[in-house]
């Protein structure tokens, strides 16, 4: 299993950046081998859909709605506490919904989480390893 930051999806579904291809395969391997990310990150997607008033929010619901090896994890208690662990450890390296994503990986024990981000790209953990897209 995997886990990626929202970013992958935003780059996937917008298909219009340098990193889309790529974006694109990251989401078909968590489909093949199953990923989880926080539901924090459909929330943006939604959110961003939404504030961009183009009607296109139902559309990107039910694509989301259609990936079936990607879940989206609730945010519980013991997420919220390792993100704060990562937050205390790292600073602001990995705070806010970063931490949440990071900690909702290591929660369901994803192999890597991957992003572009570098602030991301630059940690050394050690529950799980960031991965570049």
């Amino acid at each position: 299993m995997i886990a990626y930051d929202t970013n992958i999806l935003i780059y996937a579904l917008e298909g219009t950046s340098s990193w889309s291809k790529l974006a694109q395969a990251v989401i078909e391997r968590g489909e093949q081998e199953g990923a989880i990310l926080s539901v924090l990150a459909w929330q943006e997607l939604m959110t961003g859909a939404v504030i961009n008033g183009e009607g296109n929010d139902e559309k990107l619901a039910a694509i989301l709605n259609d990936l079936s090896f990607t879940k989206f994890a609730p945010v519980s208690l013991s997420i919220s506490k390792k993100a704060v662990a990562l937050t205390k450890r790292y600073r602001r390296q990995v705070y806010g919904y970063d931490a949440i994503h990071i900690a909702t990986a290591i929660e369901h024990k994803a192999k890597c989480f991957i992003t572009n981000d570098k602030k991301l790209l630059n940690l050394s953990l050690k529950e799980i390893k960031i991965c570049n897209l």
